[in-house]
């Protein structure tokens, strides 16, 4: 079976502005936390606060029993709306300083 090639990274049109996307995490089993989910770093091309959306684990119906067969594909809508809500909630994308996270809640989108 054979999936293809997934974009780890790219360019996204929000509202008339260009944003840079890369994906930083996969999901991922970790001892301490349990299931942490995939997260994905965004900034405007020509800003620098960076924005990192961090998405949770789909639950065992969206993805089968076992969560590590299968790799997650990035739904471009979920993180044009995710951008959006981080603008929402007072990201400043062409200020400077650190990077600000954002729980990004994927129900209905």
């Amino acid at each position: 079976m054979s999936y293809g090639k997934r974009d780890l990274s790219g360019l996204l049109v929000v509202d008339g502005q260009p944003y840079c996307w890369e994906l930083r995490r996969e999901p991922q089993w970790r001892i301490i936390d349990g299931w942490q989910g995939m997260v994905i770093a965004v900034r405007h091309r020509d800003g620098q606060r960076e924005a990192i959306l961090q998405f949770p684990v789909p639950g065992k119906r969206q993805w089968g029993w076992d969560l590590r067969m299968r790799r997650p594909q990035v739904n471009r809508t979920r993180v044009t709306n995710g951008i959006r809500a981080a603008l929402a909630s007072k990201w400043e994308p062409m200020s400077r300083g650190k990077a600000l996270v954002f729980e990004v809640d994927t129900n209905g989108s």
